[in-house]
This record gives C-alpha cells, structure tokens and sequence, in this order.
C-alpha cells in the first residue's frame, strides 16, 4: 500500500509527504520521523501505522489534538481523501494515488481546526496579547533520509524578527 500525506496551505500549495515505513510519529522531536518543529505541535504529537489493509493514526496524548476530519481523535482508520490537522497544519491522505487531485485552498479550509496554543488557553480574556506576524513553514528540499525512509523536516520560518520567543526544540 503507497501512502502519503500530502500538506495543504491555506494559500494553495501543496507538498508530500510519502510514509514508506509501517509507523511514523509526528511531532517536534528530533527523534521523530516527520518532524515539524512548530509550537502547535507537541513533540510527539501523533503516528500513522500503515498496514497492508490500512492506515491508522493515533494521538500521542498531544496538546491540542489530532483531528480527522474536524473530529478529535484518540485513534481512526484513515481512508483517501480524509484531512488530518495538527496543531495549525493540515494534511489530506493520499492512499495508492487516490485522491489525484487535491484543491488544497478546499483541503484547508474543510480541514483546519483551530487550536488555542497552551499560552493562550491558560490566558483570561482581559489579558489577551496583541497579534503578532504568524510563523510560516517553509519545507524544505529534503523529504527522504538516505535509507528512504520518509522525513518531514520543516525550516521554520518567522516573520516576526524576534526569534526569542521561538520554542527550542
């Protein structure tokens, strides 16, 4: 069974990410085998485990959630075309080249689900922040490690010139 995740943005584009091993964790951790290093994401947030029937993916006991098709998930069966979202990323499924085509501005849209990040859940509402310039991801060039196996590394990049506030990963 081929299995990809393929990443929707917001502005349309569109990225995959192939899932060449049985289990693949998602999360901020080095030790993660698609690791996307953003504040809405725990450091192992979720896994997919791809078996020759199907595809499952199980929350890790993260922060803000694994959501299937805007409905919060411990574990579920995946099927083509359903939306995974993450923290503020979504991600559509791509099961033996089905679905071929992804609108990924509709992907987006049908799929994200907005999670309030750790701060501003313990936060009340008179003491709301200011917005700030969001954070965008940027993929890099590299998807496979030199095994092949799948690798998800994201360059995290910032519009806001303070990089303090940034977590370490």
């Amino acid at each position: 069974m081929r299995v990809s995740l393929v990443w929707v943005k917001p502005d349309g584009r569109q990225q995959e990410i192939a899932l060449r091993k049985a289990v693949h964790v998602v999360g901020r951790s080095t030790e993660c085998q698609i690791r996307i290093p953003n504040p809405s994401i725990s450091r192992q947030h979720c896994e997919f485990v791809v078996s020759d029937d199907d595809v499952i993916v199980r929350d890790l006991g993260s922060s803000n959630g694994t959501f299937v098709n805007r409905r919060k998930i411990s574990q579920a069966t995946i099927s083509p075309g359903d939306l995974v979202c993450m923290g503020e990323l979504v991600f559509a499924v791509r099961i033996n080249g089905n679905p071929g085509d992804i609108d990924a501005e509709e992907a987006y849209d049908e799929g994200h689900v907005a999670a309030p990040t750790a701060a501003a859940a313990s936060m009340k509402p008179a003491q709301a922040r200011p917005q700030t310039p969001k954070a965008s991801l940027a993929p890099s060039s590299r998807l496979l490690d030199s095994d092949g196996s799948s690798v998800g590394d994201f360059d995290f990049l910032s519009e806001d010139d303070d990089m303090k506030k940034q977590p370490k990963l």
